[in-house]
This record gives C-alpha cells, structure tokens and sequence, in this order.
C-alpha cells in the first residue's frame, strides 16, 4: 500500500524536525545491530535521518556488507548503462540507413551536417502509423521501409516550419 503525498510530507518534515533539533552528540554514531545481511551481531552506523518519533536510524548493514552492496548496485548500474548504449548505437545505425533511403538531406533547404537533426516528416498524417522515432527502436525493418514510404526527410526547422503553417491553417 502506497502513502499518500499528505503522508509523506508530514513524515518528512517530522524527520527534518529531528535532524534539525536534535544534537549529534545525543546518540552514538554507531550501535550492535543484527547486519540485514551476515546476520552477525556487528556496529552499524548512523544513517543521517530519524524516524517519526524521533529515533536515530541507523543502518541495516554493518560497514564490510554495506560496502559490497554499495559496489553490488554499481555493477547493476554499469551493465544497465552497458546495455542503454549498445541500444542508442543500434537504434543510431538505424536512423542512419533510413536517412540515406530518404536521401541523406533535407528535402527543402538541403541541410545534411546533423543526423540528430533531422526528422521524417508524414506527408499525409492521417495515413501515419505510428512515430518513426519510436519505430526505430522496437519495430521490423520491414515496418520501418513502410512507414518510410510516406515520409519525407527533413531538417528541424524546416519541419517546425510545416507545423507552424498546419497549425495556423486550423486556427483560422
């Protein structure tokens, strides 16, 4: 069960009271606790925060098992950004080959210098699928060539230029 926004402020201003209010001097730094962890009985340390009735909270881990799994969440974190890269190169090589199908340049005004920059435009919005920056990354090439088929390619700002018209067009 989720706490509600109410909830979590009280709870987090009756904890900054403490912090605030309360001496560092008042408690030991470090007490014997059971490590959540080697189950021995070993110094935990002060963790910088209070519960709501005023009590130091103090870690769950003595310091040699915080430590591993400090490092633990690390090399969770590196293979997961390991992971995001590979994909963005992927999905990178993608956007490539579908901008030399369109001609590598932007329709209008030619720009070609940014592949970051460049956008496929629906010619017809009504036929469009779905968005081909998202397409990129979980879709068939052979779904990718379709949608491609009603594109046209062109720069940032040439295509925010076609919007503004759209949009103007509606307005008025």
């Amino acid at each position: 069960m989720k706490n509600s926004p109410e909830t979590l402020a009280k709870r987090n201003a009756l904890k900054r009271k403490w912090m605030q209010t309360t001496s560092k001097d008042a408690f030991p730094i470090y007490i014997d606790k059971r490590c959540k962890d080697c189950a021995l009985v070993k110094p935990c340390k002060f963790q910088s925060s209070f519960t709501q009735t005023g009590a130091p909270e103090y870690r769950a881990r003595c310091d040699a098992c915080y430590a591993v799994y400090v490092r633990s969440i690390g090399q969770r974190d590196q293979s997961k950004t390991l992971r995001n890269v590979a994909r963005s190169k992927w999905k990178a090589t993608r956007k490539r080959k579908a901008v030399a199908l369109l001609g590598g340049k932007c329709a209008i005004c030619g720009y070609h210098k940014s592949l970051a920059a460049l956008t496929f435009h629906h010619r017809d919005s009504e036929q469009k699928e779905i968005d081909l920056g998202i397409a990129l990354s979980n879709r068939s090439w052979a779904f990718i060539l379709k949608e491609l088929a009603k594109c046209q390619l062109l720069c940032f700002n040439c295509h925010m230029e076609l919007w503004e018209v759209d949009i103007q067009q509606v307005k008025c």
